[in-house]
């Protein structure tokens, strides 16, 4: 007996192996811990521009470290693959979509798992909320293991059945992974307190940025003077700034509010955005919205910039004021180049903004908060320096990517040698 999906022929055993344990069936598998060169691993996201945002640092130190680390996604920007090009990952197109669609993402799963079967892959790692249920399931069914970074979407949810629908989905790709790992403590006792995962699974992994990169003392004056005439920047402006994708839940409509608000009083009050419009997103802001609401003369909206180092220079204080976030990687960004923060009082936040240490925080939704904290911080320049010079420091002693990526790869290398035992026993 066979079940037809788009002319793929599936014996019941391809549905059974989904609970059973997940087991690599490679001979690579058979190594001692830490000994990963020639490990074969598949990275998952939903879509290219998550690896060019958050995790190119990391695909290029599992690479330097031996790993041969493969990127799979769906592909928004053709563009983008020069990317993968100049990092010399391999980049592999997958049918993934952002929104619960039944059909499209079955489809999904059964693409990932012949992707995951023909390339014979030592290890799955999925990046991102929706991958990281449907690589857990076609991981499962090629008998690969998998290792989940899980980030709750639902956490800042309010209580109800949509809730509740999140909590259970992430509860079954946690029941198909191996390893589950979180970016801080609050994660953990999360997963912990709601019975997603028991702590025989879970590990944390942190966050962190190239701290190398992002150092206010690399940045030479004359790119800054540069890049304040080419965004049309008067050297005397004072400048906020905003790194967050182009949609309604990062809080640009409450940030653009407050602005238009400030504005009269501050003639050299500018606003300086960074972000990406995306084709699958939910909730995109119009382009135009700056335009509509009478502030397109002081706002600078960019897309696509690689070089968010100079940008953040050019920001006097940054600014989140998102809806949700698990642990915003502009926060990290910012602290590393000594800014000032003001960000929504959300748990992601304040894993990196420390009240009246590192920054500051408001209510999520309230421009009238929000304006009140960027004045304050506009109208004393010794807080703005203190916040900025204790944020320097936090990132440098909490924040570095090489020591995230070093728990990656122990974790990985765990991960194999028990299922390398696993195997022998059976």
């Amino acid at each position: 007996m066979h079940f037809s999906v788009s002319g793929i022929f599936l014996p019941p055993a391809f549905f059974w192996q989904v609970w059973s344990p997940a087991l690599g069936n490679n001979d690579k598998i058979k190594r001692c811990r830490m000994e990963m060169s020639g490990v074969k691993v598949a990275m998952v996201a939903s879509v290219e521009t998550s690896f060019i945002i958050l995790f190119g640092n990391q695909l290029n130190q599992l690479r330097a470290s031996g790993i041969q680390v493969s990127a799979i996604s769906s592909l928004e920007r053709k563009e983008n693959l020069d990317f993968f090009s100049r990092m010399g990952i391999e980049f592999i197109e997958a049918p993934i979509q952002r929104r619960i669609s039944p059909f499209a993402d079955l489809r999904a799963v059964l693409q990932l798992w012949k992707i995951f079967r023909s390339r014979k892959f030592d290890l799955i790692h999925t990046q991102t909320p929706k991958p990281s249920l449907l690589g857990a399931i076609a991981g499962r069914l090629a008998g690969i293991p998998v290792v989940n970074t899980a980030r709750p979407i639902f956490r800042e949810m309010p209580e109800g059945m949509r809730r509740r629908f999140f909590i259970w989905l992430e509860k079954i790709s946690c029941r198909l992974t191996d390893l589950v790992m979180v970016e801080n403590p609050n994660d953990f006792d999360l997963y912990l307190g709601l019975g997603i995962a028991g702590k025989e699974k879970l590990k944390i992994q942190g966050n962190g940025i190239d701290l190398s990169r992002f150092d206010p003392q690399k940045i030479p004056a004359t790119d800054l003077s540069r890049l304040r005439s080419e965004l049309k920047i008067p050297e005397n402006a004072f400048v906020i700034g905003c790194v967050a994708r182009y949609v309604y839940e990062k809080g640009y409509l409450e940030l653009f509010q407050a602005f238009k608000e400030m504005m009269p009083n501050y003639q050299n009050l500018y606003l300086l955005t960074a972000g990406f419009f995306l084709p699958s997103e939910r909730d995109p802001i119009p382009k135009d919205l700056v335009e509509k609401m009478g502030i397109a003369e002081r706002v600078r909206m960019l897309e696509n910039r690689t070089d968010m180092e100079k940008l953040y220079s050019l920001m006097d204080i940054v600014v989140l004021p998102t809806h949700r976030d698990c642990f915003p990687r502009s926060l990290i960004e910012a602290a590393a180049m000594a800014k000032p923060i003001i960000a929504t009082d959300l748990v992601g936040c304040r894993v990196v903004v420390k009240p009246e240490q590192t920054g500051i925080l408001v209510p999520p939704r309230d421009a009238r908060a929000l304006k009140q904290a960027l004045e304050r911080l506009l109208n004393d320049k010794n807080l703005r320096a203190s916040l900025g010079a204790r944020a320097r420091e936090y990132a440098l002693e909490n924040l570095n990517e090489e020591m995230v990526c070093k728990r990656i790869i122990d974790c990985y290398s765990d991960l194999l040698s028990a299922s390398s035992e696993e195997q022998n026993r059976v």
